[in-house]
């Protein structure tokens, strides 16, 4: 499982019959940086991941790839090879909030 950022979505009108009711979204992947201050930075990886819980561009994600991805309740019968099982309420390391759902940070 991996922390990304929704750059994006992927419209595809034709789907595999039982994908015809998922929303694609453009993931990038993100690590933490803990070298100095922390931070989070992109890694340039960018993925399509199925969206099972409604995620909105710009929101931070957990997502699983490989046969785990197969394991939601919204994905236990799709070919499919990632998908966003949560949205990210707030990051925090070293006792620093890096990012909050909401958008706002700590003064």
């Amino acid at each position: 499982m991996f922390i990304g950022k929704v750059c994006g979505a992927v419209v595809a009108t034709q789907k595999e019959q039982r994908m015809a009711e998922t929303k694609l979204l453009l993931i990038e992947a993100c690590t933490v940086a803990v070298d100095g201050t922390p931070t989070i930075k992109p890694t340039g990886r960018v993925l399509t991941a199925v969206d099972s819980l409604g995620a909105g561009t710009g929101a931070y994600v957990l997502v699983t790839q490989g046969s785990s991805a197969r394991l939601t309740e919204a994905t236990k019968s799709m070919p499919v090879d990632a998908v966003v099982i949560g949205v990210i309420d707030s990051i925090a390391v070293q006792d620093q909030v890096l990012s909050r759902s909401d958008g706002t940070l700590p003064g």
